[in-house]
């Protein structure tokens, strides 16, 4: 098996889900006010599915738009699309995702690590509650900040694009939950609620997957090195399998993303081998990182 065996055909059929995604997601929001008006908590299941795999799809989506994966579709205008209905300022996460590609696993990583190095361990220990509880959201507004001041970012950064931004969400979430006042007589609140649930689970979620792959790991060497670094997880238990579904296989060979970051990989897991020093972790793996990120504490390693 190798990457000669992921053809320009079998990329190009990754298209459709790009337009299906982009149906789907809408006709979500549509429906979820109406589940949580006559279904009560039961709105919970339906957010699980098909809500947050449908979130987690967007994610993933807009970060292949990024890339140009798909030759055969309009990669900014599906990246700007996703990244709307996620959202994000499409602005920031432009700006700021070569600079997780060139300093991965380094506080200069403006994507993980907007604030930089956080030396106050009462601090570092807030903001991880933070970032963990609150997820993907959490990590953007703060970039929103940053961003700003930040001298590799700061002359690209427009406010007039965050506020067209705003306007967008505002038109495209009144827009679906007036719309399914009228169709089904939910009200206001019912429309909030089941958006916010949504979307807190979601940016919950999806960083998981982030956090699996990178989360608290610091690294001192080359930069073939720390990209080597980066974690795969296991599909061998049924959780992590479970949690690979949901999340689209993005975090099963993601070093391959990081160290081949021209190859399309991703929609094909075995077709490319890994590394053979690649780092391979469980879910059991993740939640002990997961728990000294949460106590304060920092991963660091120095590459040999």
């Amino acid at each position: 098996m190798s990457a000669d065996q992921i053809t320009e055909a079998l990329i190009r059929k990754q298209a459709v889900y790009y337009y299906l995604v982009l149906i789907m997601w809408p006709v979500y929001l549509f429906s979820l006010p109406a589940v949580l008006a006559y279904g009560g908590w039961w709105v919970l299941l339906y957010i699980i599915f098909p809500g947050l795999y449908l979130f987690t799809w967007l994610g993933y989506l807009m970060h292949e738009s990024w890339h140009k994966f798909i030759p055969t579709v309009n990669n900014r205008f599906f990246y700007n699309a996703f990244a709307f209905m996620i959202l994000s300022d499409p602005q920031l996460y432009y700006m700021i995702h070569s600079s997780h590609h060139g300093q991965v696993h380094t506080y200069r990583d403006m994507e993980f690590h907007p604030l930089g190095e956080i030396r106050s361990r009462g601090f570092r220990l807030i903001y991880n509650w933070l970032e963990v509880i609150i997820g993907i959201a959490f990590l953007v507004m703060v970039v929103s900040i940053t961003v700003r001041k930040d001298e590799r970012f700061a002359k690209k950064y427009r406010t007039w694009k965050l506020l067209t931004s705003i306007g967008v969400w505002i038109v495209f979430l009144g827009g679906l939950g007036y719309l399914s006042h009228l169709v089904f007589g939910v009200t206001l609140k019912q429309v909030i609620l089941a958006f916010g649930l949504t979307y807190w689970l979601g940016s919950f979620f999806l960083h998981q997957s982030q956090l699996v792959e990178h989360g608290n790991l610091f690294i001192e060497g080359t930069f073939r090195q720390r990209n080597l670094k980066t974690r795969n997880l296991k599909p061998e238990g049924i959780f992590e399998r479970v949690f690979l579904v949901m999340t689209h296989n993005d975090s099963r060979e993601h070093v391959l993303h990081h160290i081949m970051t021209v190859i399309h990989s991703r929609p094909f897991p075995g077709v490319v081998p890994l590394p053979e020093n690649a780092v391979l972790i469980s879910l059991k793996d993740y939640f002990r990182i997961l728990g000294r990120m949460l106590k304060g504490q920092e991963d660091h390693e120095i590459a040999s």
